[in-house]
């Protein structure tokens, strides 16, 4: 969960998707001639890309050339850089229909994501719907937190949680990049471990990625090696300054942190001591500002660990890092 600011008062920092912006955007213009049935199936690659840079542009999009090219390989079941080397063959009547709703869905700040139902994630793509938050590349920062440490360690068998999973991202990567670890990823919400279902099929990881419904740790018994957690960390009254990709699609219980964006962090921190390893490491996923509050709780259960906060490429902090 990370993305443009919202105000510092929150200590939060918003997750952002593809063609996001924060202001009031015009309403976007009914079809034009490009619409016309005895047009549209002479419709270039090119002139349907053109069009739609203009209606995202008019949308608010931040990213209409990117949002626009992306839908289309998705409407014509191409990549990106086909659509260059076949800019001037016709869309075709099917393709054309199935674009121009994708376009305009976009236009009303659906995310990409959802409309291609793919996401890409540090070296894996993931099946992602309104069930789950989007996977950010901020938090590619935590995957190599863990592999780092990891891989320092020598040992090859580890036991890692994977706390609020969603879309099962984390638990996925690692157990790609830490063949021999077995890794048991929990979400409290039914929903989402669907989705989490489905990738983990993806990537034939059923025998080491051990899908669990409950809440937080509770459900879960120790020693683990590496605790991993992105869970909501937006105070409750930010939530209103998302972005409308955001607060109008992504699913709340995995975007409300509580009064002051902490409470799920607090919870599960207070259940480590007792599920944590020696030697051990938690990393948790934070926004910018929360660095001082979260390693003050860290050091209230677990006051031998060393506690620190790493910052992204940004400068802002993002990872909690606590060893044992």
């Amino acid at each position: 969960m990370s993305g443009p600011h919202v105000p510092r008062s929150s200590g939060a920092h918003v997750p952002h998707s593809s063609g996001a912006h924060v202001r009031c955007a015009p309403l976007v213009p009914a079809p034009g001639p490009a619409f016309a049935c005895s047009q549209v199936s002479r419709r270039s690659v090119r002139d349907a890309i053109r069009w739609a840079v203009g209606v995202l542009a008019l949308s608010g999009s931040e990213t209409p050339r990117l949002d626009a090219e992306m839908l289309l390989a998705h409407a014509l079941s191409l990549t990106r850089v086909q659509l260059y080397i076949r800019w001037h063959d016709p869309v075709g009547p099917f393709g054309d229909q199935l674009y121009s709703s994708l376009v305009q869905r976009r236009a009303a700040h659906e995310p990409v994501a959802y409309l291609t139902g793919e996401r890409c994630f540090y070296d894996v793509a993931l099946y992602v719907d309104r069930r789950v938050l989007i996977p950010r590349p901020e938090t590619e920062h935590l995957v190599e937190e863990a592999l780092t440490w990891a891989r320092s360690r020598g040992k090859r068998a580890f036991r890692i949680a994977d706390v609020g999973t969603g879309s099962g991202v984390l638990a996925i990567v690692l157990a790609q990049h830490l063949p021999h670890a077995q890794v048991w990823a929990v979400d409290v919400s039914r929903e989402a471990l669907g989705v989490a279902a489905r990738n983990v099929r993806r990537y034939a990881l059923q025998a080491r990625v051990n899908l669990v419904c409950g809440d937080l740790l509770s459900c879960l018994r120790g020693p683990f090696d590496l605790i991993v957690a992105n869970m909501p960390y937006i105070a409750s009254d930010a939530l209103s300054c998302l972005p409308p990709d955001v607060v109008e699609f992504e699913p709340r219980v995995a975007l409300d942190g509580g009064e002051d964006g902490l409470a799920l962090i607090r919870r599960l921190l207070a259940q480590c001591p007792d599920r944590l390893a020696t030697p051990g490491l938690i990393l948790l996923e934070i926004g910018d500002g929360q660095g001082q509050a979260v390693c003050e709780v860290a050091r209230r259960h677990l006051p031998h660990a060393e506690t620190t906060v790493r910052r992204d490429y940004a400068g802002l902090e993002r990872v909690v890092r606590v060893e044992a």
